[in-house]
């Protein structure tokens, strides 16, 4: 028996982070400096993105990563040798950046590509990051989770897949929270949660799961009255839906 206290999902998220620095290497020598614009990066900026990944302030991080495939040049090796820390601050929520466009830089990065030991890694990554969203107390907002994962993977069925097969308080709660979010654009018939176009609309396919889940999952008053009104317009063929709304 473990003698780790923390719960199953806390470890194994935990372990895959750990993977991922184990998949990708210490990074601790150098590579060659990445081109970019000087004016968005001095010289100094690109030799220091170019040595330790650990020894990268926190500003010139959060920088190369929004600028990696624009005034920086989408230099691959780069990208990989910055994994293990983007994956990491993004489970401890330090990374202050959207997560599809991070997802989105994975996909242009060609990470499905990249050697298998470094696939795996970073799927096991997606897969124990999005358990803990949909499962942990404490754990990241299924909103957050469940857009990065199907952009990294060009489709949510998966994951959704997983939420259905998934009990418990925690996932509904997240699913109740994913209704708050996204209803009005589902009865819009229409929801591209991707950053930029990257993922087929999921209107279709998460309208047809929440008829079928929440039902499941969720009992009266989990929901705010305009949001459970909105969830009953749902089945309606799209010209019916919006009648007057209760008071």
């Amino acid at each position: 028996m473990s003698s780790d206290p923390r719960p199953a999902l806390e470890r194994r998220l935990a372990a895959a982070v750990d993977g991922l620095e184990a998949a990708f290497g210490p990074r601790r020598d150098r590579i060659e400096p990445a081109h970019a614009c000087s004016h968005c990066f001095s010289a100094v900026d690109l030799n220091v993105l170019a040595g330790p990944v650990g020894e990268i302030p926190d500003r010139l991080f959060g920088a190369a990563l929004w600028r990696w495939g624009t005034t920086m040049d989408a230099n691959v090796r780069l990208w990989r040798r910055l994994t293990p820390r983007i994956l990491r601050e993004m489970a401890e929520q330090r990374l202050h950046i959207d997560e599809t466009l991070i997802a989105r830089k994975f996909g242009d990065a060609g990470w499905h590509e990249w050697p298998q030991d470094e696939r795996n890694a970073v799927s096991e990554f997606c897969e124990a990051w999005f358990a803990a969203s949909i499962t942990a107390p404490e754990g990241p907002s299924a909103v957050a989770v469940l857009p990065f994962a199907a952009v990294m993977y060009r489709a949510a069925t998966h994951w959704l897949e997983r939420w259905a097969e998934t009990p418990g308080p925690r996932a509904d709660q997240q699913l109740a929270r994913l209704a708050e979010w996204w209803l009005p654009e589902l009865l819009n018939g229409s929801l591209d949660f991707s950053f930029s176009g990257e993922l087929p609309d999921v209107a279709a396919e998460l309208s047809t799961w929440l008829i079928t889940q929440a039902p499941i999952r969720l009992a009266e008053g989990d929901l705010k009255p305009i949001d459970a009104y909105r969830l009953s317009q749902l089945p309606l063929p799209e010209d019916q839906r919006w009648g007057s709304v209760p008071h």
